[in-house]
């Protein structure tokens, strides 16, 4: 295939008209060199057919195409469509505000979180929050003022969805332990090989930080939250000790997720903290 640059599509034009052989080819190459702008020409058509067509597939699918569109005008219309009669639109609207991954649609996901009766609408809003909320970024490599390497494990004892659970745990986590000088994290999916080649390079200090989230207790209006921290070498993984945050908020109505979350926070934070006692003292 030859690409041609702008400058030469009209010279190209003439000289195949002139030559009377198909004229139409040098068009085409011209079309395709034209500066992109698909997703953004696309979007006005797909709004009207999410907030006009009555035929919900349709709606369905221009949902699913606005989130896929990677366009800022895509959230407002996704936000309203959260309103909308059928609950199949809803679950492709709930999906599309999460792949489409603007911080502008966490707020309406989050009233529409407390408003929706739906099993199937309500789950794919939470998993979109938790997306949107939670989303993974790979922590920094460690620096020349790096002394701990820290990897970071999850496991789930509550009922929600397993993913959801291991973002808030990873972001809270590493957030906090960033936040210590001399700290680095295992990048999420490091294998055992590749951590023992960063520690052993950097001449850093390994530790492995098994997060177990145990599941909420609500018990007479009380909403208690445990999350058992194991400490192990890395990459070896040999224990060094275990402490086991607990935290209450009185007052709580059952399978209230905000809370819980902010317990679950609550004691990773505290978890951290102890940690970073107990290594200063190693």
């Amino acid at each position: 295939m030859v690409f041609l640059s702008p400058k030469s599509c009209g010279f190209l034009a003439v000289m195949y008209s002139f030559r009377k052989l198909l004229a139409f080819v040098p068009v085409l190459a011209c079309a395709l060199l034209t500066p992109p702008a698909a997703a953004e020409s696309k979007t006005p058509k797909l709004v009207e057919q999410l907030r006009k067509s009555d035929d919900f597939r349709i709606r369905t699918q221009a949902a699913l195409a606005l989130g896929t569109s990677g366009d800022d005008a895509a959230v407002k219309p996704l936000c309203d469509a959260l309103a909308d009669s059928n609950a199949s639109v809803k679950v492709a609207v709930a999906a599309a505000l999460g792949k489409l991954g603007k911080p502008a649609g966490l707020t309406c996901l989050q009233a529409a979180a407390k408003n929706e009766t739906a099993p199937s609408v309500k789950s794919q809003i939470d998993k979109s929050i938790a997306t949107l909320k939670y989303s993974y970024t790979p922590p920094p490599p460690p620096s020349a003022d790096s002394k701990y390497y820290v990897a970071i494990e999850i496991t789930n004892k509550t009922s929600r969805p397993t993913a959801e659970v291991e973002s808030l745990v990873r972001a809270t986590m590493q957030s906090k332990l960033l936040a210590k000088k001399g700290n680095a994290v295992a990048p999420k999916g490091e294998t055992l090989a590749q951590g023992g080649q960063v520690v052993n390079a950097k001449k850093l200090k390994g530790f492995t930080l098994v997060a177990t989230v145990e599941a909420p207790v609500y018990k007479g209006g009380d909403l208690s939250q445990v999350v058992r921290i194991s400490m192990l070498t890395y990459p070896e993984k040999v224990i060094v000790g275990e402490f086991t945050p607990k935290v209450t908020q009185a007052g709580t109505s059952k399978g209230d997720k905000e809370i819980e979350d902010t317990l679950i926070k609550l004691c990773l934070e505290n978890g951290i903290e102890t940690f970073q006692k107990v290594i200063s003292k190693m």
